[in-house]
C-alpha cells in the first residue's frame, strides 16, 4: 500500500490531546469492519476504538474510549452487543459493548490468552480460540447468561478463527500443526472434515449467509488472495479476489449477494459476481495531533567498582562489535581496569594474560532493557543470569539493588533503575532512572502528559506498556509488537511502521510466547535443563508478529513473556529472529540499540576502546542462527572472567538441581 493513501492515518497514529483542532481520518491501516445485515451499519476498529458508521458510510461515531486497544468488533446477530478484544503486553481479552448505552463490560475474569472471537447465531453465546492447557489453542464457547465455558477442540497444534454458520449446525475452524494449516469443517453429528490442507497460511474465515461456501484468505509470500470453499461433494477451493492488500479480517456479508471487507487502507463492498469492489467511505474525526520533539536521552556515566588488577586478551576466531554488521576475523580484545583498552588484530602481548578460546565468536555482553528481577538468594540469581549471557538488566522491581553483583565475590549482571510514572520521583544523589512507565491501565490524561513532558526535559525516555496511550502521550517507548493492532505479516501496515515515520519510537520486544520457533531447544539447553528451567511461558500471540519493517527502532526487553530472567532473554532473542530480523539486527537489540535509549552508547551493547569490557563468548555463528546466542563457553563482566562451567557451578548451590 502506498504511503500517500495513509496520509490521514500518519497524522492521527501519534495523537497528543493537548492539540487543538481536529483532523477527518478517512483512511486506516489494517483494520477490521464487519457489516449488520439487518439495517447496513458497520462497525469498525481504527486507532485502538470501535466506531459505527451508517450503512451508506459518512461519518463515523466512536463507541468506546477505554484505555486497552480495542480490535476485530462483531455485531450480536440482533444488533444490540458488539463483541470485541483488547490488547496489551501479556494480556487479551474479549468484551460486549451495550450499542444503546455504550457500558462496556469484560467477558469472564480468567487472566487466559483469548481471541478470534464469533457470535453463535442465538446470541448467547459466543466462540472463541483460547490457550487453556497444554495442546497450544484451543476453540472453547461461553455461554454468555451463565458464563459456563466448554472447551470445543483439543488437537495437537493450534485451532484458531471458529465461525458457526448461519443456522448454528455447522462450525468451521482453521488448524495448524507444525508448519501446514487446515481447513475444518464439523457438520452437525458427522465427524470433521480437512476441506483444504495448504502449505501457506490460512486466516480471516467467514460463511457466505446461506452455507454453500466458505471464504478464507490465503498468503502467499507478502501477498494474500481471497478464496472461497464451495462445500460441493468434493469441495472445490477458487481464487476469488486478488492483486489486493487484504487486511486480517474477515469478509462481512450484507446478505448472500453482497460482501464487505477491509483491504488497501479502506472498506470495500463487491457483489458476488462482481469483478471490481467498491470504497464505502468513512470519516472519522479526531483531533490534530502536533509533533513532539524527539527526547533527548540523558547521558550516563558508569563506574567499575573493584576492578580487576591484571591486563588480559581475550582472543576468538570471530568479533561482532556491534558496529559493523558482519564479524571481524582473528582479533584480540584487551582489557584493561575493567575497561576494553584496544580491538586489534591478532599479535603478541608481552604485558597481558593472553586468553586464547579457539574457535569461539566475541559478543557484546547482552542488555535487557526491561527485565524482571530473579528470583532467589541473591549469591545464586546473579550467576544464573551471567551464564545466560545478561551483563545489564533494567528492572522497575522497587526492590533491586544497584550495586547487588558489583565484584568478584558475587557476580552478576548489572543493575539499573527504572521507575513508575506515579511514584517516581528523582532527588540530587539517588540512583537515576534510565526509563520511567506508564502502566497499561494509566490515564491518558493532562496530569499524565505533563509528568512525560516533564521526565522527558529531563533527558529520561518514558515507556507505555500500551500503544493506544503511548502513542497518545507522546512516550519514547512501547512495549511489545504484539500488542499493536492487527500487525500483518511483514509489518507492512502495521501502525507503529507509520508512527516511526513521524515521531521517533522505539518498540521494546516482548515478543516471546510458548509458540515462537526454538522454544524447546531453548528448554532443552545446558543452561536451563541444570538450572531447571523447563516452564513453558503463556500462549500470547496466534502468530509471529513481523516487526522487520521497524527493526532499527527495536530493543530487546524481556518481562512481558513471563519467564525467569536470562531464559527470557533468549526466547526474545529468538522471537526476533521469528519475527523477520537479521542476525546483526538481533544482536544491536540486545546490543547498541540498547544501550543507545538507555543514554550508554559506547559504554555497553558494543566492544569498542572505553567501552565496559563486558563480553559473551559462544560457539558456533550467531548472525547466521539466533540460538548459537546460548551456546555459551564463557563471560566477561567488567573484565573478570567466567567460565560457563563455573557461573553454572555458583547458581546451583542452593537450587537442589542435581
Amino acid at each position: 500500500m502506498p504511503f500517500k493513501q495513509l496520509t490521514g492515518l500518519l497524522c492521527i497514529l501519534l495523537l497528543i490531546r493537548s492539540a487543538c483542532a481536529d483532523v477527518i481520518v478517512t483512511q486506516g491501516a489494517d483494520f477490521s469492519a464487519d457489516v449488520f445485515p439487518g439495517d447496513g451499519r458497520v462497525v469498525m476498529d481504527l486507532l485502538g476504538k470501535i466506531w459505527v458508521l451508517p450503512a451508506s458510510g459518512g461519518q463515523a461515531r466512536i463507541m468506546t474510549d477505554g484505555l486497552l486497544p480495542a480490535h476485530r468488533p462483531r455485531w450480536s446477530p440482533d444488533g444490540s452487543k458488539i463483541l470485541y478484544q483488547t490488547s496489551s503486553p501479556g494480556t487479551a481479552s474479549l468484551w460486549l459493548l451495550d450499542v444503546e448505552s455504550s457500558a462496556a463490560s469484560r467477558i469472564g475474569s480468567e487472566s487466559f490468552f483469548v481471541q478470534h472471537a464469533s457470535w453463535h447465531p442465538d446470541g448467547e453465546r459466543i466462540i472463541f480460540s483460547s490457550q487453556r492447557g497444554d495442546t497450544g489453542l484451543d476453540i472453547w464457547e461461553t455461554d454468555l447468561p451463565t458464563g459456563l465455558s466448554w472447551r470445543v477442540s483439543s488437537h495437537p497444534g493450534d485451532e484458531m478463527e471458529p465461525v458457526w454458520s448461519n443456522n448454528g449446525r455447522h462450525l468451521a475452524y482453521i488448524r495448524k500443526n507444525d508448519d501446514q494449516y487446515m481447513l475444518v469443517l464439523r457438520r452437525h453429528g458427522q465427524a470433521e472434515v480437512d476441506l483444504l490442507v495448504s502449505d501457506q497460511p490460512l486466516s480471516s474465515l467467514s460463511w457466505r449467509p446461506d452455507g454453500s461456501l466458505l471464504t478464507i484468505l490465503r498468503q502467499d509470500g507478502d501477498t494474500r488472495s481471497l478464496n472461497m470453499v464451495i462445500l460441493s461433494d468434493p469441495p472445490l477451493l477458487r481464487q476469488f479476489v486478488a492483486g489486493e492488500d487484504f487486511f486480517t479480517s474477515p469478509v462481512s456479508w450484507r446478505n448472500r449477494q453482497q460482501m464487505l471487507y477491509t483491504a488497501d487502507g479502506f472498506i470495500k463492498t463487491r457483489d458476488f459476481g462482481d469483478l471490481r469492489s467498491r470504497q464505502l467511505p468513512f470519516r472519522a474525526t479526531v483531533e490534530e495531533p502536533q509533533t513532539r520533539p524527539k527526547t533527548v536521552i540523558a547521558r550516563r556515566e558508569l563506574e567499575i567498582i573493584d576492578p580487576p588488577a591484571d591486563r588480559l586478551v581475550i582472543r576468538g576466531a570471530r568479533l561482532f562489535d556491534g558496529i559493523w554488521n558482519r564479524y571481524r576475523n582473528h582479533m584480540d580484545v584487551l582489557i584493561d581496569g575493567g575497561r576494553i583498552a584496544a580491538v586489534e588484530a591478532r599479535r603478541d602481548w608481552q604485558d597481558a594474560t593472553v586468553l586464547d578460546l579457539g574457535n569461539v565468536t566475541i559478543l557484546p555482553g547482552f542488555i535487557d532493557t526491561w527485565s524482571a528481577m530473579p528470583a532467589g538468594p541473591v549469591q545464586q540469581a546473579g550467576p544464573r543470569m551471567l551464564a545466560y549471557g545478561v551483563t545489564t538488566i533494567v528492572t522497575d522491581d522497587p526492590a533491586h539493588d544497584g550495586n547487588l553483583w558489583e565484584g568478584e565475590q558475587s557476580p552478576g549482571p548489572r543493575v539499573l533503575a527504572a521507575g513508575d510514572i506515579g511514584t517516581a520521583r528523582q532527588e540530587a544523589g539517588e540512583r537515576p532512572y534510565f526509563f520511567v512507565k506508564v502502566a497499561a491501565g494509566q490515564a491518558d490524561d493532562r496530569a499524565t502528559r505533563e509528568a512525560v513532558q516533564n521526565w522527558q526535559a529531563r533527558g529520561v525516555p518514558v515507556l507505555a506498556e500500551n500503544w493506544n496511550t503511548g502513542l497518545g502521550i507522546g512516550a519514547d517507548l512501547l512495549a511489545g509488537a504484539g500488542s499493536l493492532s492487527g500487525s500483518p505479516v511483514g509489518g507492512q501496515y502495521q501502525d507503529l511502521q507509520v508512527a516511526v515515520r513521524r515521531n521517533p519510537v522505539t518498540l521494546i520486544s516482548g515478543l516471546a510466547d510458548a509458540a515462537t520457533p526454538g522454544m524447546s531447544s531453548l528448554l532443552g539447553s545446558r543452561q536451563a535443563r541444570e538450572l531447571g528451567q523447563r516452564a513453558l511461558p503463556g500462549r500470547r500471540f496466534s502468530s509471529v508478529p513481523g516487526v522487520a519493517a521497524v527493526a532499527s527502532s527495536i530493543v530487546l526487553g524481556s518481562k512481558p513473556n513471563g519467564l525467569p530472567p536470562g531464559l527470557a532473554l533468549h526466547a526474545e532473542l529468538r522471537a526476533l529472529a521469528a519475527a523477520g530480523l537479521r542476525g546483526d539486527q538481533v544482536l544491536r537489540a540486545t546490543g547498541s540499540n540498547a544501550a543507545m535509549i538507555l543514554g550508554l552508547d559506547n559504554q555497553i551493547g558494543r566492544i569498542t576502546p572505553g567501552a565496559m569490557a563486558d563480553l559473551v563468548l559462544v560457539n558456533g555463528d550467531p548472525l547466521g542462527n539466533a540460538a548459537d546466542t546460548l551456546s555459551i563457553v564463557a563471560v566477561v563482566r567488567n573484565g573478570r572472567f567466567f567460565s560457563l562451567v563455573g557461573l553454572l557451578e555458583r547458581a546451583q548451590a542452593t537450587t537442589g538441581v542435581e
